[in-house]
């Protein structure tokens, strides 16, 4: 794709991101094509449908969101240090943009952030660190990857729920969260140590 239809692309996301964030996550296309100055033919002819337009949102919020996972899981800390930060992290992100997130997940279900490569990104950042705290404790790999998905799954859920019905603090979701993913990680590494034929 061209340079200077990518730069217009980034433009017209930019005008549905003001209408999701003023409309909030049943902002319709029109909407958003008003807002870019624009008809609706016209952004369709961009994103083909609303379907579209969805997963070019979910990439480029992918694109954000692994940028900053990447930075805060690069940070030497302990695992659960490391577990804290990135859930951490994973859910400041959906605060900043509560009415974005929602129209992701509940607009375009899970199945654009699936499609658009959000979820494998992320899990493969985690399935990183998971490993690093796998051989730290001198466990084999095996099950980094499965781990990493189901701790992606649970934060995505968790997040799209608060993100759409906030009913607790930032804070407390993340210490709710932590405790699951690092009590059931380091618990499952030190039953591993113990019981190696299970594996």
């Amino acid at each position: 794709m061209a340079m200077a239809n990518l730069a217009r692309r980034d433009e017209l996301l930019e005008s549905a991101l003001i209408v999701i964030q003023r409309e909030g996550p049943n902002a319709s296309m029109e909407a958003m094509a008003a807002e870019a100055g624009i008809t609706k033919p016209i952004l369709y002819r961009h994103f083909g449908d609303r379907d579209g337009l969805i997963a070019a949102m979910a990439s480029r919020f992918g694109r954000q969101l692994v940028e900053r996972l990447s930075a805060v899981l690069a940070e030497p800390a302990s695992p659960r240090e490391r577990i804290e930060a990135a859930v951490g992290s994973y859910v400041s992100f959906i605060e900043e943009d509560p009415a974005l997130y929602v129209f992701l997940t509940q607009q375009g279900e899970v199945l654009s952030l699936v499609e658009s490569g959000v979820i494998e990104r992320v899990a493969s950042l985690l399935a990183g660190a998971i490993s690093d705290t796998m051989a730290a404790a001198g466990l084999p790999a095996r099950p980094t990857e499965t781990w990493a998905y189901g701790v992606v799954g649970m934060m995505h859920l968790a997040g799209a729920r608060w993100a759409a019905t906030p009913g607790q603090s930032r804070q407390q979701l993340v210490a709710d969260l932590v405790s699951l993913v690092a009590d059931g990680l380091l618990g499952a590494t030190a039953v591993e140590t113990v019981a190696p034929s299970l594996r």
